[in-house]
């Protein structure tokens, strides 16, 4: 008997899936033939034409741009800071910092008093690695020439390099450019000291090897250095400065 009744329920329950299923198959089918017919009537009666189409407007509520003009910020920035005082304040400090770098360069780092004397000469000539053009696309030096500046311009003064805050390199350079045989024509070029300050002095320009660009491609150790060109080479001699009057007393003492 229990087998019967539960027969009966899933046939029961089979036909309402089934109903439900047609139904559901039925509204598709009704809307599907709706679409149709709806469209049929706007493309008899033309208002499906794409010419007809408007502008209905912006609905909604509008934000509007709330970003800053990174322009505007540096300026309240900059503002409030003269009202403040700290921009010229800054302003002052900037100068500063700018004078002490001009009148005292940083130091040529690694760059000693000579000890001893040492000659040597450095050669000049350099090998293209490449093709060397010309302003007019003219190739003037094919790739491996050995070029040699010293062949087209020669050195036009002697070069010293000296530390201008050593009072014996200073009174030596000074001894001379008095003499008539000195080093004049000479370029003074300082490791150390304050450039202006001593060409002020001297009366004559005095320059400052900046990040220790020259004394490193001569390599230059110890100064006072001297260079000049002999034929298509240059001689770097690095002096030993005789002791001076007053070490000679302090060693007698």
């Amino acid at each position: 008997m229990p087998s019967i009744q539960y027969t009966v329920v899933r046939r029961v329950a089979a036909t309402a899936a089934s109903h439900r299923l047609m139904v559901s198959s039925l509204k598709h089918i009704c809307f599907f033939f709706a679409f149709l017919i709806t469209d049929y009537c706007l493309r008899q009666s033309g208002t499906l034409n794409t010419a007809q189409a408007k502008d209905l407007g912006v609905h909604g509520a509008l934000a509007p741009i709330e970003e800053i003009d990174p322009i505007e910020i540096i300026q309240q920035k900059l503002k409030v800071m003269e009202e403040s005082g700290e921009l010229k304040k800054r302003n002052v400090e900037l100068q500063k910092k700018a004078r002490a770098s001009v009148e005292r360069p940083k130091l040529v780092e690694g760059i000693t008093r000579a000890t001893s004397s040492r000659t040597f000469t450095f050669d000049p000539t350099y090998i293209a690695k490449e093709d060397l053009y010309d302003h007019q696309g003219r190739v003037f030096a094919k790739k491996g020439t050995k070029i040699n500046p010293l062949e087209n311009i020669s050195l036009s003064q002697n070069l010293v390099f000296f530390d201008g805050d050593d009072g014996e390199q200073l009174a030596w350079v000074k001894d001379q450019l008095a003499k008539p045989e000195g080093l004049k024509p000479t370029r003074l070029i300082l490791v150390r000291g304050t450039p202006l300050k001593l060409a002020e002095e001297l009366e004559i320009p005095v320059y400052f090897d900046q990040s220790g660009t020259l004394t490193t491609k001569l390599a230059i150790k110890h100064v006072p250095a001297f260079v000049s060109q002999v034929n298509l080479h240059l001689k770097i001699e690095e002096i030993i400065l005789p002791p001076s009057r007053e070490s000679k007393v302090e060693g007698a003492r």
